[in-house]
């Protein structure tokens, strides 16, 4: 059950420029709970005095479980920051003429998460308290389109992995003095060996198996930390933050162990100077690689060797 306006008090919160002739109490509080729009209003301290049952169903709370109760208790921790500064955003808003309008995200108890876009008004309350009122737009299917396309540019489809984009984007941090003087850092750049041959005798279906299993494998070995991609047809980037060129060499040699069907790789591996960007590193990396398929199959080169 949700509270209406006319339950507060017994007073109906309205706006005082705006007069409604032959209207009671009693249609307010029908078309408060009748809304598919999710409308609250809290009091002078920010705590909730009535909600209608669209504003449950967004916040993933009964009435009863939220009444008297600040929506700061079920507000992403990201926008907690937010939250606190909204009398002040508001006033700004007052400033310019305009309505508060803000996204930010509602946490429910199951740990769903779903974004609104509010508009956030001063209203009067009973006593001719300051209240605010606030109503959402649902924009939690928009935001999951968003976030799969954003997703779907940065993955590689074939692997899940990210691709050369993803990956480039990613690494950019590295490119920050603290970063850099933080963290050490190593690029390698992998490479199939004979991989046409392997198309050719066996097709194409085997050989993307073979590239999904590797994948998938390889990145167990190198780790959540590591940044692993498929930079393009049988070739895979590798940045090991916080590794050294000996230890990168050790990773490489574990990631050919797992390599399927009896099958290798070269590579070719950098660790990041001080004074050089990590595209220069990488270019480094593939420079090593060349020397690497020169020497022949399953062959690594980098720093240490």
């Amino acid at each position: 059950m949700t509270a209406s306006p006319a339950a507060v008090d017994n007073e109906r919160v309205t706006d005082d420029a705006t007069t409604f002739t032959g209207v009671d109490d009693e249609w307010f509080r029908v078309m408060f709970e009748a809304s598919t729009v999710p409308i609250a209003l809290a009091d002078e301290d920010g705590l909730l005095m009535a909600a209608n049952g669209a504003y449950c169903a967004m916040v993933g709370r009964a009435w009863e479980a939220i009444a008297g109760l600040s929506s700061r208790e079920f507000t992403h921790p990201d926008d907690l920051a937010q939250h606190a500064a909204v009398e002040g955003l508001m006033a700004q808003a007052r400033a310019r003429g305009d309505d508060l309008r803000l996204e930010k995200r509602y946490v429910h108890p199951d740990g769903t998460i779903r974004w609104g876009w509010v508009s956030v008004s001063a209203v009067s309350g009973p006593g001719g308290r300051r209240w605010t009122m606030a109503v959402i737009h649902d924009t939690t299917d928009r935001r999951m389109t968003e976030d799969r396309l954003l997703a779907a540019a940065v993955t590689d489809p074939l692997t899940g992995l990210l691709n050369r984009r993803g990956w480039l984007e990613r690494l950019s941090r590295f490119e920050e003095p603290s970063s850099r003087a933080e963290t050490p850092l190593v690029l390698a750049v992998l490479d199939f060996d004979r991989f046409k041959a392997y198309n050719d005798s066996r097709g194409h279906r085997a050989g993307d198996d073979l590239l999904v299993e590797f994948a998938a494998a390889a990145a167990e070995v190198v780790g959540a930390d590591a940044l692993f991609s498929r930079w393009g047809g049988e070739e895979f980037a590798l940045a090991l933050p916080g590794r050294r060129a000996s230890q990168a060499h050790a990773v490489l040699r574990a990631m050919s162990a797992v390599m399927p069907d009896s099958q290798t790789f070269c590579a070719g591996f950098a660790a990041l100077r001080g004074s050089e960007s990590v595209v220069d590193c990488f270019d480094r990396a593939d420079a090593r690689l060349y020397l690497a398929k020169r020497d022949g199959p399953g062959q690594i080169r980098g720093d240490d060797n």
